[in-house]
């Protein structure tokens, strides 16, 4: 009867590995297939940190026991190292506090949703704006790139960001593109760079798309002469899943296996498939408008979207990406759905060196900041 169980048991355990091997690898075929027509794939790349976990313990499982199906899962994490590579930094000595060395150049990149003041009655003190603006002065960066970013029409109703960052702040160099305007006028928000250092040209493109699904994002660029030289920032905020509150709470209930489950899927992979072919040919804008940048450039951005995809691969090409470069761990940038959600970045033109970076978790946002100390082409540190 024991000889019976083991067999039975280790036989389970093989097709559990060849299942999840499957699994695994047509995750990381997420990195290279267009999202728009192989969506379901796109979707199993989202899973990626499950099937990689998973893969890690299956391997060490059949080691323990000494069985040749350990290639399996060995081998398939061999064929994965460029999206094993983008989700998990290996470097164990990284810097956990940041002290700014002399000679680098300090990139933030925050989705600061709209300073928390869409969850509060206006000027009430009770949103985290303040506490986020303090936050920013103390880490000091150079140029700060932000998505969300609010700006009022009203300051009977809200208080004005903007003029605030140049005059209070000590950014007098700024480029701002408003992607979303209340219907009153009252306030709106988009992207925005803030640079201490001067900008001498500025280009925003919108990407289009049909309003009644929100698809009103764009990107800036703008060229910043830093200590004599010319570098290019570009930002953007790519298309998010526009999840509505009660979408939140269905996924929390898909999570516990609640009633109605399938139903509540349906319409949550629905929305998931239409951000994926806006998020594919913004990715594609984006990298062209960035092979032809004169200067060596910086992209900062939420992208929405995990390290092992499509969007992440196109827009980043050759360029760094900072957290994979000094970082350490996956990096979480989203508070929300899962621990493992890494969407926003920093990439840097190959010519700069990455000094340090810093991804802290401060409670004010539903996003984390990203921070990056970089040196620039031809300077030493």
């Amino acid at each position: 009867m024991p000889s019976i169980l083991r067999a039975f048991t280790k036989k389970l355990f093989i097709i559990v590995t060849i299942g999840v091997t499957v699994l695994f690898l047509l995750s990381c075929l997420a990195w290279w297939v267009e999202p728009a027509r192989f969506w379901w794939i796109a979707l199993l790349g989202v899973g990626f940190a499950f099937f990689f976990f998973a893969m890690l313990s299956l391997m060490v499982f059949w080691m323990a026991i000494r069985s040749k199906w350990f290639f399996l899962p060995f081998f398939a994490l061999l064929a994965g190292y460029r999206p094993i590579n983008a989700f998990f930094a290996i470097h164990p000595l990284a810097e956990k506090r940041m002290v700014k060395k002399q000679g680098t150049l300090r990139i933030m990149q925050w989705n600061v949703a709209r300073f928390d003041e869409m969850n509060h009655r206006p000027k009430s003190g009770k949103s985290k704006r303040r506490q986020m603006l303090e936050y920013i002065s103390r880490l000091n960066p150079d140029i700060i790139c932000m998505q969300e970013f609010l700006e009022s029409n009203d300051t009977n109703v809200l208080y004005r960001n903007v003029p605030y960052f140049r005059d209070s702040l000590g950014y007098p160099y700024f480029s701002y593109a408003m992607d979303h305007r209340r219907t009153d006028g009252v306030y709106e928000h988009g992207i925005v760079i803030f640079s201490r250092f001067p900008i001498t040209n500025t280009v925003r493109r919108k990407f289009g798309g049909p309003k009644s699904e929100k698809a009103d994002e764009s990107y800036i660029t703008a060229d910043i002469k830093v200590n004599g030289q010319m570098i290019r920032v570009l930002t953007t905020h790519l298309q998010s899943l526009l999840f509505t509150r009660r979408e939140f709470q269905s996924v929390e209930e898909i999570k516990r296996g609640a009633d109605g489950s399938i139903g509540k899927s349906k319409g949550i992979f629905k929305k998931f498939r239409h951000a994926y072919g806006f998020r594919q040919e913004q990715a594609l804008k984006i990298r062209k408008a960035l092979d032809e940048s004169p200067f060596p450039e910086i992209v900062c951005g939420d992208f929405n979207d995990v390290p092992n995809s499509y969007v992440y691969h196109t827009v980043r090409g050759e360029r760094k990406d900072v957290w994979s470069a000094r970082g350490f761990g996956i990096g979480r940038t989203f508070s929300s759905l899962s621990p493992t959600l890494r969407i926003d970045y920093i990439f840097a033109d190959p010519a700069f060196k990455v000094a340090q970076v810093l991804n802290p978790h401060p409670a004010l946002s539903d996003h984390y900041p990203v921070i990056a100390d970089l040196v620039l082409p031809g300077e030493k540190q």
